[in-house]
């Protein structure tokens, strides 16, 4: 009865445990919740189901350290499974690191009271009952209060080199369960044995240290080389403004000029010279003017910089954006997601001895902005995962555009047919808490 009250106090911090560290949810608070719940109450059944099978076996030390790591292997591979490939919207690598992350401490915090009740891992007294009962809500508490906002900010920059800090995470992971292994079979606990056991610890826990830093260090680059991408496009800009700017002056300067011909035409009574003037002068400034895509500035900056980059690279651009002015989305993540398709687009297109032509199409429907951008390509586009990849390039693009888009609840779909590459982007106008 000892070991089932112990698992049963197991199994539902687990449940907590894995809804606390899901930090990228592929479905509603409520879904995730009842799948939690689920998955508790279908361990705890088969944990029933296994003591009535393995009843005949000895409860004698053999015994009791097979039912233990029989409990502690399905919950591993249960509950992760769950987490994995059902609750978590991440790259199932990128999950991984989590998971295992969270098994990792799971297990140092059930040796550490090992240590301190001088008992095995799976032992089930009131004491122990008290302890784990103390600890996780401990340490659930501290997670909410200080770490969890940093954890998903810094989770949320991995936007590369994942498979690495998984595979360090999983192998730490395999560590300590030998070493938990190796403690409940170990008879003589000196203070050595004891000292040894908090060093490992002490080290698995840097290992730990090293990670999220490595992780924060990955962000911050993705963060720099979006921040060059956008003084990059900040100098077009400004650039732009110039030529603008002179060509004002130039029309200020000329419009004297085209007043005295207009003059010159009505003292002569030549009213049809004055309407030929006149439409003369509307086509040269529709000309002056053909460069506004659409009403929002920062679009409309965007699109106009990368149409007059086609132009010189002889790419044939066909735009139709419907958009105004968006208070519900930054104009930062409307330049990141426009500037990384045209980018990617441009870069395209330039490969391709064929034709070359970008279409470009956004609106505004109803409490969402739908985008898709088509462009002609080589056909040779790799893709991982449903996204396209390139060995020459970082693919730092792509993730930026996946990275705006997840905070609006975004979608984003890339795919290629008959060296055609389509992009497809639907953002909510509203932009996620968290």
């Amino acid at each position: 009865m000892n070991a089932l009250i112990t698992n049963i106090i197991n199994n539902v911090f687990h449940g907590i445990w894995f809804y606390c560290i899901l930090l990228e949810p592929k479905y509603s608070r409520r879904r995730s919740v009842a799948t939690l719940a689920g998955t508790t109450l279908f361990f705890q059944a088969v944990v029933l189901a296994m003591r009535y099978f393995l009843a005949d076996m000895p409860y004698g030390g053999t015994g009791i350290m097979l039912r233990y790591l029989a409990g502690y292997f399905l919950a591993t591979f249960i509950f992760g499974g769950v987490y994995i490939f059902c609750l978590s919207a991440s790259h199932p690598v990128k999950s991984l690191f989590l998971v295992s992350a969270y098994l990792c401490f799971w297990t140092l915090l059930y040796i550490t009271i090992s240590i301190v009740t001088r008992t095995t891992s799976g032992a089930g007294t009131l004491e122990i009952w008290l302890l784990r009962i103390g600890l996780n809500i401990f340490f659930m508490a501290l997670y909410y209060g200080m770490f969890r906002k940093r954890l998903l900010r810094v989770y949320q920059g991995v936007r590369s080199g994942y498979g690495t800090v998984a595979a360090i995470s999983l192998m730490a992971f395999v560590i300590m369960t030998l070493l938990i292994i190796y403690n409940d079979n170990m008879k003589n606990r000196d203070n050595l044995y004891l000292v040894i056991l908090i060093l490992l610890c002490g080290f698995m826990a840097s290992v730990y240290i090293l990670l999220f830093l490595f992780i924060a260090r990955s962000d911050q680059a993705y963060h720099l080389k979006q921040m060059q991408f956008h003084e990059k496009f900040l100098m077009a800009q400004i650039d732009s403004y110039e030529e603008m700017k002179q060509s004002m002056k130039r029309t200020r300067h000329d419009f004297r000029h085209h007043n005295l011909v207009v003059a010159e035409y009505a003292r002569n009574r030549d009213y049809q010279g004055i309407l030929n003037y006149l439409q003369e002068y509307d086509d040269r400034e529709m000309e002056t003017y053909a460069n506004i895509f659409c009403e929002n500035h920062a679009v409309n900056n965007v699109v106009s910089s990368y149409v007059d980059r086609a132009e010189q690279n002889h790419i044939e651009v066909d735009t139709d954006i419907r958009l105004g002015e968006l208070k519900e989305i930054s104009d930062y993540d409307l330049v990141s997601i426009f500037a990384n398709i045209l980018e990617n687009a441009l870069i395209a297109c330039t490969k391709t001895e064929h034709e070359r032509w970008i279409h470009i199409f956004a609106e505004q429907k109803g409490k969402k902005l739908v985008l898709a951008c088509e462009n002609t390509c080589t056909g040779e586009v790799i893709f991982e995962d449903g996204l396209p990849r390139n060995r020459e390039r970082d693919g730092v693009g792509v993730e930026s555009i996946l990275n705006s888009a997840r905070q609006y609840g975004g979608n984003v779909d890339f795919s290629v047919s008959e060296g055609v590459f389509t992009c497809r982007v639907i953002l909510n106008n509203f932009r996620l808490k968290g």
